[in-house]
């Protein structure tokens, strides 16, 4: 009768339980008769287990029950009547009649399996997508401590795989810098500041070798039950810092000289003659045009006059202080800012350096060329009180000498123009 009655209680559980004497199945509850996919408990009732293991997992039920009984769950796959396969957990414990009697059990694992294969695959995924983005994705504790950098961020930063783990963050940034972070972290952590997150901002980054650069960098934060974790999204901005200064420089500079242009020259002389309105003095604009240009390109080609243009921002740059500007305004005319004179003979002086410098022989493709150059002078304010007025003066000052031989200066309030030489 108890036989039975424990008969009874193995069929209430759903995993497949069986009993086993001899090596052969001597009860098997309902349970396992639907998980072998059976028609009845008969068909297996007399029959060794490893039946139904797949052969594989066979070397676990031939070491012997005994020993499987020592364990607390076994791994195993398990074939159905009608031939599928599914995964299983075994457990074996020996039956009190001290005899070469077990009860098995088996689990039907397959779900949990898939599930934590999914999960693996996802793991996986997730992984390689943080190996392959280009930014850089660091996790950092409560207490300011990375705890894990994908490879893009180490490589962003200069260091190894898994060598930015433990370190501070601040540590990825300049030193000056690294205290104010620390203030904006604290303050965010204890509630003063809860709009520090979530915002895209730019600033320095530094590499382990101390080299600096601009990076942009979003911070957010995710809680998991009580733990508090910051995720920063870091990328390195160089080049578009490269591309937008070089877009500025081209706004503002000749792309073949390097001086500046019509536009950042108008944008210097309107502060100079502020500075000269503010403080008193004077202010000198040379209207500077080549002579002897034309023929430089005719005969030796446009890449030779380019050359030769290049040298000729080289001496003009040579003749002025580093407070003066000089700017290209067209194809070989240059304009010449010479600031804070206080008598008209310093920027005689200027355009005298000029007419000597320019006069010097050009070396073009292994022979040799001869240029000058026509300069207008006008001095503010005595020949005009609005940059306009001074603009067009040393104009048509440069217009005087060219019409009296080139290659020499004059001033716009002086009628006959000193020519320190000609064609």
């Amino acid at each position: 009768m108890a036989r039975a009655v424990d008969h009874d209680l193995l069929e209430l559980v759903s995993p497949l339980v069986c009993l086993i004497e001899g090596g052969l199945i001597r009860f098997i509850n309902r349970s396992g008769v639907a998980m072998l996919n059976l028609g009845a408990p008969d068909e297996v009732l007399g029959v060794p287990l490893e039946t139904f293991v797949v052969e594989d997992y066979r070397f676990l039920t031939e070491a012997g029950w005994d020993l499987l009984a020592e364990e607390d769950f076994v791994p195993l796959k398990v074939k159905r009547a009608d031939g599928a396969l599914f995964d299983a957990e075994l457990r074996v414990r020996p039956m009190p009649d001290g005899r070469d009697h077990f009860l098995v059990e088996i689990r039907d694992i397959s779900k949990f399996v898939k599930s934590a294969e999914a999960l693996r695959e996802r793991e996986e995924r997730l992984h390689g997508i943080l190996r392959s983005v280009a930014e850089g994705i660091v996790t950092i504790g409560l207490d300011g401590n990375v705890e894990s950098a994908n490879p893009s961020a180490e490589r962003m930063f200069g260091y190894g795989t898994g060598q930015l783990s433990g370190r501070t963050f601040d540590e990825l940034m300049p030193p000056e810098h690294r205290e104010r972070h620390r203030h904006f972290f604290q303050a965010y952590v204890s509630g003063q500041f809860p709009t520090l997150m979530g915002r895209t901002v730019e600033g320095l980054g530094m590499r382990r070798d101390g080299a600096q650069f601009p990076i942009e960098i979003s911070v957010s934060e995710l809680r998991l039950h009580r733990h508090r974790l910051f995720t920063a999204i870091l990328r390195d901005i160089s080049e578009r810092k490269e591309n937008e200064d070089r877009i500025r420089r081209l706004a503002h500079h000749d792309h073949l000289t390097g001086l500046p242009n019509r536009n950042l020259l108008n944008d210097r002389m309107n502060h100079a003659l502020a500075r000269v309105r503010r403080n008193g003095g004077r202010m000198a604009v040379l209207y500077v045009d080549l002579d002897r240009f034309k023929p430089v390109n005719d005969t030796f080609g446009h890449e030779a006059g380019d050359q030769v243009l290049r040298e000729v921002a080289d001496r003009l740059m040579a003749c002025v202080r580093s407070s003066d500007t000089v700017a290209r305004v067209g194809g070989d005319e240059f304009v010449v800012v010479v600031e804070e004179i206080t008598r008209a003979t310093e920027a005689a002086r200027v355009a005298s350096k000029i007419i000597e410098a320019l006069g010097r022989t050009f070396e073009v493709k292994g022979s040799t060329c001869t240029l000058g150059a026509s300069i207008g002078v006008a001095v503010f304010p005595d020949d005009g009180y609005t940059l306009d007025d001074v603009c067009k003066a040393a104009d048509v000052a440069m217009y005087r000498v060219k019409r009296s031989g080139r290659n020499g200066f004059c001033f716009y309030s002086q009628p006959d123009p000193e020519v320190t030489g000609g064609e």
